[in-house]
């Protein structure tokens, strides 16, 4: 089974012979790819609606892997026991939700377990929460799949509460990161953002406060010399 560059990202920071949850798994590809490439030998593949668990149920079942990927109706991670998953895997949903979704569910508290979070939207918010609740992103990196650009955060909880920039909260780590699909992520944030400020008086403060991230970003582009086709996609 192949995984487009979005999964892939996800799977490639699983670590290795742990077991692993997969939250809103829809056809359960992630974990059918982890057991089957003997990344890990159990996953539990949870999803909140009965269409797509039963899709995940007919994808796992025919993959022969039914007693090795355990399926669960659930709103996030409150069916899944702390006993369950070392290495949890919350993608393709937005950055609040995934934020509520960590929030209860308390056990996550714990610098053995990791988290794997890939938002579609509001990761800006999904950092900021991070930052303030005590969990640490180890890496973050962007990738490009099916046009559109994503970035994957792994995260552990170390209980220190950081200050989260204004610039932190929509690049992350990727300020630092100088691959390709790096650069599109920061340019995209960029003319996300001056689409956005149009919404704004000139004279409020949230112009102002816009006004200086994208200026921000634009400089670290206009450093990477990364304005030549990297405007692709969305996020």
């Amino acid at each position: 089974m192949k995984l487009d560059e979005r999964l892939s990202l996800c799977a490639s920071f699983v670590r290795e012979k742990k077991m692993v949850a997969d939250i809103g798994t829809d056809h359960a590809y992630l974990p059918v790819y982890l057991v089957k490439s003997g990344k890990t030998d159990f996953a539990v593949a949870a999803d909140v609606r009965v269409g797509p668990l039963e899709n995940a149920a007919g994808n796992i079942a025919e993959n022969g892997l039914s007693d090795r990927i355990k399926t669960v109706l659930s709103d996030g991670l409150d069916k899944i026991s702390p006993e369950e998953a070392d290495d949890i895997v919350i993608a393709g949903m937005g950055g609040e939700l995934i934020a509520r979704i960590i929030e209860d569910a308390p056990w996550l508290k714990n610098s053995e377990k990791h988290l794997i979070l890939q938002p579609m939207t509001r990761a800006e918010e999904l950092r900021s929460y991070l930052s303030r609740s005590g969990f640490r992103i180890i890496s973050e990196k962007a990738c490009i799949s099916c046009k559109k650009c994503y970035s994957v955060m792994l995260c552990e909880y170390d209980g220190i509460i950081r200050e989260c920039s204004d610039l932190y909260r929509y690049i992350g780590d990727l300020v630092s990161d100088e691959s390709i699909e790096a650069g599109r992520y920061i340019y995209i944030v960029t003319e996300k953002l001056k689409k956005k400020i149009k919404g704004f008086g000139r004279d409020t403060s949230e112009y102002e406060s816009l006004s200086s991230i994208i200026t921000q970003l634009e400089q670290i582009t206009a450093e990477r010399n990364g304005n030549n086709d990297i405007s692709i996609g969305n996020i």
